[in-house]
């Protein structure tokens, strides 16, 4: 279950490392593998869930310190799509098309948190190998060509979880690395921060994002997130995402 920049992003440093085939594993079965391990709300029975999100953003310009709120919306997922959806809150009518567009922008790269993406669903249509580097670590290289988009992830087999990725593209930022920090929920990892590094224009950015986790009518969600990107030590925003109101729909077991 993981984020990029704002949706899936981990880091390794792959220089030098000594690459060997595998134990032959496959794409599809590591991948597949990682999924069963880790704990995804939709697994639980979900068929669909609508949730509160409010949210905040810190007041950079002024400089106070203080957090200005953002009007609220409501997230919507549903079995059977891709990512769920922002939808702004009822009593917001007075605010222009543009500005609604702006906020829903702002907002929608933190719809995976909620209900991610599989690894499979991610990187359905990317080619990889497998490559091991040593003792209970797996290296995985996935391409696509379409996008001009190429990951590496590195994957702790002891435990069977993605540490760290590095993702290269040819536009700005084109290249970002990031690792994970995971706890358990019923024995199974969650990611609890993410920390992802990427360099625009000759300045260094760091992303640190974290997530903290309620259970509410049987699954775990995401109940909170803190996101803050600096450059250098200057907090260029900081954004905090609470969500309530879960409202899920199981199908019966």
């Amino acid at each position: 279950m993981l984020r990029f920049i704002s949706s899936l992003v981990f880091a390794p440093l792959f220089v030098g490392l000594l690459i060997s085939n595998a134990w032959g594993q496959s794409l599809s079965s590591v991948l597949s593998r990682l999924d069963q391990n880790y704990y995804y709300p939709q697994k639980q029975g979900l068929k669909s869930l609508s949730v509160r999100v409010q949210w905040e953003q810190l007041d950079v310009a002024s400089g106070s310190g203080k957090f200005l709120r953002n009007p609220d919306f409501n997230f919507i997922w549903r079995a059977g799509t891709r990512l769920g959806r922002f939808e702004l809150a009822e009593g917001n009518d007075h605010l222009s098309g543009d500005r609604v567009r702006e906020l829903t922008q702002q907002i929608s790269p933190f719809s995976e948190p909620i209900i991610p993406l599989t690894l499979q669903q991610k990187f359905s249509n990317f080619s990889g190998k497998v490559n091991t580097t040593g003792k209970n670590k797996l290296v995985v290289g996935l391409t696509q060509v379409s996008s001009d988009q190429d990951y590496k992830l590195l994957v702790d087999t002891k435990e069977w979880v993605v540490r760290k990725l590095r993702f290269n593209q040819s536009r700005s930022p084109q290249s970002v690395e990031g690792e994970f920090s995971y706890l358990k929920l019923e024995g199974k990892p969650v990611i609890s921060e993410t920390r992802t590094r990427f360099e625009v224009d000759d300045r260094e950015y760091l992303e640190v994002t974290r997530y903290t986790y309620k259970k509410s009518k049987g699954i775990w969600w995401v109940h909170r997130i803190d996101q803050t990107l600096k450059q250098d030590d200057h907090v260029l925003q900081t954004y905090v995402i609470k969500l309530s109101d879960f409202n899920p729909v199981l199908s019966s077991r």
